[in-house]
């Protein structure tokens, strides 16, 4: 087995991110880890009054996603961790796990249109599940926007067809190494953001 790999997701609710990951465990073999299903053991205590996921459910989200991370990157080869990780502390938390583990890392943020992110939330919670406010949203955004150690920035903007490729393009880059997923992401997302 090859260095293992590990990619940090990060982007504002609806922008993409579970999208991606399951791509990658579909396509790819990845293990794949979402900080919300970690707070969701949480149960109600998870969600403030609003929908948004409360300041205990995230410490305990990532604390616990990251255990998760440590262990898988012991026996798999390519690993994805998703979540908004809108703190530079989250980020780098992971990236310390990942060198501890020798593994290469890489930090990935899938954005798309706010109005578009807002929507596919909008259906989200019209089905039943919770979810952030617009100024959560919005929040999130602003802090990832501050970002200086994000690697790459995918666009979620069009098909779910050309966002797999674009996705698939992402792994291939990450098999070959990081430099190339500079350049590769840069074209593929065709707005260099």
């Amino acid at each position: 087995m090859g260095r293992p790999r590990l990619i940090i997701v990060c982007g504002i609710p609806g922008s993409g991110k579970s999208t991606f990951a399951l791509r990658v465990a579909d396509r790819w073999g990845a293990v794949r880890f979402a900080s919300e299903t970690f707070a969701e053991q949480l149960g109600a205590a998870a969600r403030t009054v609003s929908g948004d996921l409360s300041k205990e459910a995230i410490v305990h989200a990532y604390s616990v996603m990251g255990a998760a991370v440590r262990d898988s990157l012991a026996t798999n080869k390519l690993v994805v961790a998703v979540g908004s990780f809108r703190s530079e502390e989250q980020r780098r938390r992971f990236r310390d796990i990942a060198t501890s583990s020798d593994a290469s890392v890489v930090t990935l943020r899938i954005v798309c249109p706010i109005e578009t992110a807002a929507k596919r939330v909008r259906s989200r919670l019209s089905s039943g599940e919770r979810g952030p406010t617009a100024d959560a949203m919005l929040q999130i955004d602003a802090e990832l926007n501050r970002a200086k150690d994000i690697d790459a920035v995918l666009t979620n903007d069009s098909s779910i067809e050309h966002f797999h490729r674009q996705v698939d393009a992402v792994i291939q880059a990450v098999e070959s190494g990081s430099d190339h997923l500079a350049s590769m992401v840069s074209h593929t997302n065709g707005n260099g953001q």
